[in-house]
C-alpha cells in the first residue's frame, strides 16, 4: 500500500496528522506498550521535537540510564519508515550485538506485525529482512551494526546516509583503554561523518558517560563549556540528571525519589557509590585523575551522645565503646546563589576522637540557602542553621569560609547572638588563600588523614563519599568536601579526656515506669 495521503484520510484524521508531526503523538497511537506505561515526562516531549528537526544536523541526546533515549529512537525510526514520501536510508550503530539485534528485532516486529500500523499502511516488509539489514516496500533501508567499522558496508549501495544513529556505541570495554577511544573518535571522524549525504546527513548519538574521556563525555563537555560561555556548539545536546538541581527527579512517574534512593543504596552498598554517579548523574571521572582512592575512606554506624551534666561529648561507633570527642564545623557557602547552575552552600559537622580520628555526623547541602531565613517561606539560611546546630552539637568552632559574597553570614551571626541573646555560635572567618588553589587546599589538609585511615564517613553519605572518590581537576563539585576540609583544618583531639581513662561515661538509669503489669 502506498504511504498515506494526509489530504485524504478517512475518519481518524485527526489523530493520524497529529502522529505525524507529533513523535510523542506517534508513539501513544502505534507503541502504546511503550508510551502509556506512565505520564510522559517534559524531557521526552523536547527530544521528540528535536528528534524531528531536520535543522540539528549533529544532536547528542545524553540522559541517564533508563531515561527513554532508545524508545524513543525507535519510536522515530517507525515514524519516518511509514510516513516518508523518499525512500530514506538509515545506520544505527549499538555497542554489541546483543544490543543492535533487538534493537533492529524492534523496528521488524512493529512494521510487520503491530497491527494499527498494518490497518493505517499495509504490508510495508520489503525483499529484505535480515537480522542487521531491512528494507520497505517505498525503498527505505535500514541498517542496524555493532561496531562502528560497519557503516562502511553502506558505500556498496552507492547512497550515503540520511541519518546514523550511534545508540549506546560506547561501553566500559571498548572505551577502557587510550587506544580504544583514540580508535572511536577516529571511526566517528573518519569513517561515519564523511558516510552522510553532505548536503542534509544527520549524525545522531544517544548515550551516558561511561569515561571521562569517551567521545560521548567529550561531546557533553564540549556543549556545557559551550554553554558557559555563551558560544556557538556545532553539536545540539538535550542533556538532564535523574535528580534535577532541586532534588526532583527527572522523571517522577518512572524514577520517583523511593527508586532513586533505592540505586543509590544499591550502588553504595556494592562498594560503587560513584557508579550512580556516572550512571544517573552524568558525573563520571577516569580513576587516574582522583586524587583519593576508595581504600582510603573509612566507613562507621553508630550515634552521638552529648552529656550535659558533663558537659562532654561522645562518638559511639558501632559495636564499639564510647569514646570522648569533640565537635567542629565546616561550612562552605555558595558564592552565588542566585543562579540555577550554582554551587551548593554546605555545613559539614564531624566528630574528632582521642585518637584523631574524624567520624563525620551529618551535613547539610542544598542550592540557593539564604544567609537567614526569609519571612513566608519555609527555609532556613545559613545562620539559622549554625544557630540548631550549635544548639544540638555544642560544636567548640564553626570555620566559615570568608569571600566577599561571605561576608553578610558574619554579620548575621552577630546580628542574631544579640538578638537571640544566644553567643554560643564560636566561628572562624577562613580566607582561602592566594598560596594553593581550591584543590590544592582540600588535598594539603586532607590527603595525611586519608591515607593514614582517619576519617570515617557513614554510607548514606553519597555526596560526600562521590566528591571523594572523583577529587581531581575535573569534578563536577567540591563543596561536600571543601565544608569537610574546613572543619578538619582546627579539629584536634580532647583536651579533657585522657585516652586511658575509664568510667568517664556511665548509663544514667532509667526510670522506673508507673505503669504495671
Amino acid at each position: 500500500m502506498a504511504n498515506i495521503n494526509l489530504n485524504n484520510v478517512s475518519k481518524m484524521e485527526d489523530e493520524l496528522r497529529l502522529a505525524h508531526s507529533d513523535l510523542i503523538a506517534f508513539g501513544k497511537l502505534f507503541l502504546a506498550d511503550d508510551f502509556m506505561r506512565s505520564e510522559t515526562p517534559f524531557f521526552h516531549y523536547e527530544v521528540a521535537d528535536a528528534l524531528m528537526n531536520k535543522d540539528y544536523r549533529q544532536l547528542g541526546v545524553i540522559l541517564p540510564r533508563g531515561h527513554g533515549k532508545t524508545v524513543l529512537t525507535k519510536c522515530n525510526i517507525v515514524r519516518d519508515f511509514v510516513f516518508t514520501q523518499d525512500p530514506l536510508f538509515y545506520g544505527w550503530v549499538a555497542a554489541s550485538s546483543k544490543i543492535s539485534v533487538p534493537n533492529l528485532d524492534y523496528v521488524k516486529y512493529h512494521l510487520e506485525y503491530n497491527e494499527k500500523i498494518k490497518y493505517y499502511f499495509g504490508d510495508v516488509k520489503g525483499r529484505k529482512w535480515t537480522e542487521d539489514d531491512i528494507e520497505l516496500k517505498n525503498g527505505s533501508k535500514l541498517i542496524s551494526k555493532s561496531n562502528l567499522s560497519g557503516i562502511r558496508g553502506g558505500a556498496k549501495l552507492h547512497k550515503r546516509y540520511d541519518l546514523i544513529i550511534l545508540d549506546d556505541f560506547e561501553d566500559e570495554n571498548n572505551t577502557c583503554t587510550p587506544e580504544s577511544r583514540s580508535k572511536i573518535a577516529n571511526l566517528v571522524t573518519a569513517v561515519v561523518f564523511p558516510a552522510l549525504e553532505p548536503a542534509d546527513g544527520r549524525l545522531r548519538i544517544n548515550g551516558t558517560p561511561v569515561h571521562f574521556d569517551a567521545f560521548t563525555t567529550n561531546i557533553l563537555n564540549g556543549h556545557l563549556k559551550a554553554k558557559s560561555q555563551g558560544e556557538d556548539y556545532s553539536w545540539k545536546v538535550i542533556t538532564y540528571k535523574a535528580l534535577q538541581n532541586n532534588g526532583t527527579p527527572l522523571w517522577p512517574g518512572w524514577f520517583g525519589h523511593k527508586e532513586m534512593e533505592r540505586k543509590k543504596k544499591f550502588y553504595a552498598d556494592s562498594g560503587q557509590p560513584q557508579k550512580f554517579y556516572q550512571e544517573y548523574m552524568m558525573e563520571v571521572q577516569s580513576a587516574e585523575d582522583a586524587m583519593f582512592r576508595r581504600e582510603h575512606i573509612k566507613y562507621w554506624d553508630g550515634q552521638f551522645i552529648h552529656d550535659d551534666e558533663s558537659e562532654m561529648s561522645f562518638i559511639v561507633p558501632d559495636g564499639d565503646d564510647p569514646k570522648p570527642c569533640d565537635i567542629y564545623v565546616g561550612v562552605d557557602p555558595a558564592t552565588d546563589s542566585a543562579r540555577r547552575d550554582s554551587d551548593f552552600s554546605v555545613l559539614l559537622t564531624l566528630a574528632v576522637d582521642c585518637d584523631n580520628n574524624i567520624y563525620v555526623l551529618d551535613y547539610i547541602r542544598n542550592r540557593s540557602l539564604p544567609v537567614l531565613a526569609i519571612p513566608g517561606e519555609n527555609k532556613k539560611g545559613i545562620v539559622d542553621h549554625m544557630f540548631d546546630l550549635a544548639k544540638f552539637y555544642k560544636p567548640l568552632l564553626f570555620t566559615v569560609e570568608d569571600t566577599t559574597m561571605s561576608k553578610p553570614i558574619f554579620q548575621a551571626i552577630q546580628a542574631e547572638m544579640r538578638r537571640r541573646n544566644d553567643f554560643s555560635v564560636r566561628f572562624k572567618a577562613e580566607k582561602p588563600g592566594n598560596r594553593l588553589s581550591k584543590r590544592d587546599r582540600i588535598q594539603e589538609i586532607l590527603a595525611q588523614r586519608f591515607a593514614i585511615g582517619q576519617i570515617h564517613i557513614k554510607k548514606h553519605h553519597y555526596d560526600l563519599d562521590r566528591e571523594i572518590t572523583t577529587f581531581g581537576p575535573r569534578m563536577a563539585h567540591d563543596d561536600t568536601i571543601d565544608a569537610l576540609a574546613y572543619a578538619c583544618k582546627y579539629a584536634h583531639p580532647p583536651m579533657n579526656a585522657k585516652k586511658n581513662k575509664e568510667g568517664w561515661y556511665k548509663e544514667k538509669p532509667k526510670a522506673r515506669s508507673w505503669i504495671t503489669a
